[in-house]
């Protein structure tokens, strides 16, 4: 089962040829700055964030939750690598094409936070640099050519990220 996490050549061929699933794109990122931050012994300075770390790492559970319930009550499918049948445009898809995606940034910045890691923040610019030249950007193609101009003008009414 895991394994599946990390098998993307078994895609549905309608869906967008993404590099990564985007929750294993982040939970490597965050392994590799945090095995930097231990081995560099990097520090805030200023001790943990618990207080900021916890709200936004329930703050995007939230939210991916929410947008995962979204699609769910639409019936289309939350792995990118299966058949969008739905394009979701309410709840948090008012204000950001990609909530989910912003819902593991924030978790990750959390996650910063909470365990005094620093280095996990810098790891988080390559994660943001990757999914959207290896995930968003492909998803956007993908949705273009799968609802066309319906998908056009939510493009045009919604940002892509804030």
């Amino acid at each position: 089962m895991l394994m599946g996490l990390f098998d993307i050549r078994k895609r549905d061929p309608d869906s967008p040829n993404i590099v990564a699933l985007p929750p294993v794109i982040h939970a490597l990122g965050f392994l590799a700055g945090y095995a930097c931050n231990i081995w560099w012994g990097w520090s805030f300075g200023l001790g943990q964030a618990l207080g900021a770390g916890w709200v936004l790492v329930l703050g995007g559970g939230l939210l991916a939750g929410w947008a995962a319930w979204l699609f769910r009550d639409a019936g289309t499918n939350i792995p990118p690598t299966e058949p969008a049948t739905a394009l979701v445009t309410g709840g948090p898809y008012r204000f950001t094409r990609n909530p989910m995606y912003i819902a593991l940034a924030l978790a990750q910045i959390g996650l910063a936070g909470l365990l005094d890691a620093p280095a996990v923040l810098l790891a988080l610019a390559g994660v943001i640099l990757l999914m959207h030249w290896g995930v968003i950007l492909r998803e956007e193609a993908y949705l273009e050519a799968k609802f066309g101009e319906a998908f056009e003008a939510y493009k045009r009414a919604t940002r892509r990220y804030f």
